[in-house]
């Protein structure tokens, strides 16, 4: 019979790898959900392998493995670590070789986004915080997410003043 102090070790053990998989699977969702707002946050270290995307998918394995071994296969707590943190790991390499190969197939564009006018889809409340917008560039309608220095409020039209990456323009109100 195990002793009283391994049985803590171990309902903390598990209280702490469901609560990564839940933080883990959050942001990983939240990402997904919100395409781009979460770009400022985004590391992208290595081309793709330390993403916000590789990482938040790497912590809830992690979260969800360790949470698995230590409840199915009855492995203690260091077990469980371990075994949570080469999933992990592998869940990051995966999904960081995934994202560098999709980034490799989007076509270049050498056609500028600025001064591209559209209008407000997603409000942010607050200057400096991110929403998004539909721009009308050459025929076609482009999402991006948006930053500006006044609130944007949805269906507001604006122009584009600078591009703050790939995904992401600065914005102002048209009058």
């Amino acid at each position: 019979m195990p002793a009283q102090s391994d049985v803590v070790v171990h309902g903390i053990g598990v209280t702490v790898f469901v609560v990564l998989a839940v933080l883990g699977f959050a942001v990983c969702l939240l990402s997904f959900v919100f395409d781009g707002v979460f770009e400022a946050f985004d590391l992208d270290l290595a081309g793709g392998f330390l993403s916000l995307t590789s990482l938040s998918g790497g912590l809830a394995l992690f979260g969800l493995a360790a949470t698995l071994a230590q409840t199915s296969f009855g492995w203690t707590t260091l077990q469980a670590t371990g075994f949570g943190a080469g999933v992990g790991l592998a869940t990051m390499a995966g999904v960081g070789g995934l994202v560098r190969t999709l980034r490799r197939e989007e076509p270049e564009t050498h056609v500028s986004i600025l001064g591209a006018r559209g209008h407000v889809t997603t409000p942010a409340a607050r200057p400096g915080s991110f929403g998004e917008v539909n721009l009308r560039l050459h025929g076609t309608t482009v999402k991006r997410s948006a930053v500006s220095d006044s609130p944007l409020v949805r269906g507001a039209e604006v122009v584009v003043v600078a591009e703050v990456s790939a995904t992401a323009v600065r914005v102002e109100p048209l009058p």
